[in-house]
């Protein structure tokens, strides 16, 4: 077991931004989440050391894409799970020079048969803290939705 240094931050929350591309028939999603929350995720599923200024970038991406396939869930209307494809990620510099810094995760979910009838689940974290709270924002032209998502909540239809 690896020992596990935590850095606790009062708040427990992920934001996420859906924006829907009719031409690609993807959503495309910017997650939001802090990183030392991200780290402890992923350490936990890996069953190693994972960090994000000593992991390889790519060993690093491939574990956020795997936590990021049972934690951000989407379904379509035949009830099967969409496929998550990674697009990669970025420090936030602002928050660098703080003792909580984010970092945002971009990632597309392929669904060929558009927003009808598809149900989404943010759980991210929710597995790591019970007082965790995910936003999710999701655009479809000039319609926009928003979602919160607590630990133990099901999927809610888009």
């Amino acid at each position: 077991m690896i020992p596990v240094i935590l850095q606790a931050h009062s708040l427990h929350q992920t934001t996420a931004e859906a924006e829907w591309n009719a031409e690609t028939k993807k959503l495309e999603v910017s997650l939001t989440v802090f990183v030392n929350d991200l780290e402890l995720a992923l350490m936990r599923q890996s069953e190693r050391e994972m960090r994000v200024e000593k992991t390889a970038a790519a060993v690093f991406d491939e574990q956020a894409r795997l936590y990021l396939v049972k934690n951000f869930v989407v379904t379509d209307a035949a009830g099967q799970k969409a496929k998550v494809e990674w697009l990669g990620r970025e420090l936030d510099k602002e928050t660098q020079k703080t003792g909580e810094p984010t970092m945002t995760l971009f990632f597309e979910i392929v669904l060929p048969g558009g927003l009808q009838g598809v149900s989404v689940l943010d759980a991210v974290f929710g597995d790591l803290f019970a007082d965790e709270v995910n936003l999710l924002l999701v655009r479809r032209g000039a319609e926009k939705t928003q979602l919160l998502f607590k630990r133990g909540d099901a999927a809610r239809k888009l």
